[in-house]
């Protein structure tokens, strides 16, 4: 097996890409569904937490807009029909979508100095043809669809970990959704790094934070060089 000096699992919604556009969306057709008399207020209601004039107990812009709704919290997909026409609408040109200024050269460093994998709940059937919408379709030496996050993603982190003989300190996992992304990981003992564009995730508790990954591509690059730095060859991390 050639030497991996690290593993950096990547999120995909709203790590990988950020744009309003799919919030909105679902919110619109979350709306249908509604009583009539409740959609304007309702999607008021999201566009007000969207440019950042509201808070709302939820850990992304897919769970807001179902809280927001009336729906459970801890859900990001409780209006499931709404969910899966908002899933398709996001391979099409009309749905807004950004690669964050320094994601494309981070992968690629990540690529050459760690094992670089894709870890997501969305199912392959909608993964695969976004990312090559984006662009990253060949980015990764895995993706993982369905993944299970929260409950499956700490025993998988362990488990790569283990495979290629790392410390867990040498494991990087990278998502805005704290619960699903940052909680599994940090119970694992890996680092972390939360994207919190909304400012409604706990702070503090990460190894790296910040509201943007602008604001995280030089700290992980460091972070990727230091850890390449203290691999030993033909062992993969010096314990």
């Amino acid at each position: 097996m050639a030497t991996v000096a690290a593993i950096v699992v990547m999120d995909l919604d709203g790590t990988l890409y950020r744009g309003a556009a799919p919030y909105r969306y679902y919110a619109r057709r979350i709306a249908d569904s509604l009583p009539e008399e409740r959609r304007g207020e309702y999607l008021q209601a999201v566009e007000r937490f969207l440019a950042g004039e509201s808070r709302v107990q939820a850990a992304d812009g897919w769970e807001a807009a179902v809280v927001l709704a009336g729906g459970p919290a801890g859900n990001s997909s409780g209006f499931s029909q709404a969910f899966l026409e908002t899933r398709r609408f996001m391979l099409e040109k009309r749905c807004e979508l950004e690669i964050p200024f320094g994601m494309t050269e981070f992968l690629a460093q990540a690529r050459r100095r760690a094992r670089l994998v894709l870890v997501t709940n969305t199912p392959a059937e909608y993964v695969f043809p976004l990312l090559q919408r984006l662009g990253l379709g060949s980015n990764f030496d895995e993706v993982c669809c369905g993944a299970e996050k929260p409950s499956r993603l700490g025993p998988r982190l362990t488990a790569l970990a283990e495979v290629f003989g790392l410390a867990p300190q040498a494991v990087l996992s990278v998502g805005d959704h704290f619960l699903n992304d940052i909680a599994p990981a940090l119970t694992a003992g890996c680092t972390t790094a939360y994207l919190d564009p909304y400012g409604i995730g706990p702070s503090g508790q990460t190894t790296f934070e910040s509201p943007d990954f602008e604001g995280l591509a030089e700290p992980l690059s460091n972070w990727l060089a230091s850890t390449a730095a203290t691999a030993v060859p033909g062992l993969g991390w010096r314990r």
